[in-house]
């Protein structure tokens, strides 16, 4: 399941690794909300979440790269900002429809598409990449 943590997923920094364990939280809070027919009432605290996240989480983990000079910074950072552009025409259509069923749908297929091509792919390039200069900083 996309949303479980799992041990390869850490990256060494206790704060980004903290991060990404609220977000897979939040998805599996949707996820099970939209199974018990209680996606209207998680869509809101998604989308709250959403906002304060992507811009601390993304910040943070940009800073980060930047620090240990990921050779993939600006790829990493162009799909932070689509993603942000996608969470935010999602709160402006909230904001005008509710919690319609096509938006739930729709956030959902975005945080299981965000998992799946972001998350398990582009931050376990990072990963992998923190890890190696990690090893290389040991005597």
């Amino acid at each position: 399941m996309y949303t479980a943590w799992r041990d390869e997923m850490a990256t060494g920094n206790e704060a980004i690794d903290s991060q990404h364990k609220d977000l897979l939280k939040k998805v599996a809070d949707l996820l099970t909300a939209c199974k018990a027919r209680r996606g209207s009432e998680e869509i809101a605290r998604l989308l709250w979440f959403l906002k304060r996240y992507v811009r601390k989480h993304f910040s943070d983990e940009e800073k980060l790269q930047l620090m240990h000079g990921f050779p993939y910074y600006q790829a990493h950072k162009a799909q932070h900002e689509a993603f942000y552009q996608e969470v935010k025409r999602l709160e402006a259509r909230y904001a005008v429809e509710g919690a319609s069923t096509v938006l739930i749908v729709q956030s959902v297929h975005l945080m299981c598409d965000w998992l799946h091509n972001h998350f398990n792919q582009m931050d376990n390039v990072l990963v992998g990449f923190l890890r190696e200069v990690a090893g290389k900083d040991k005597p």
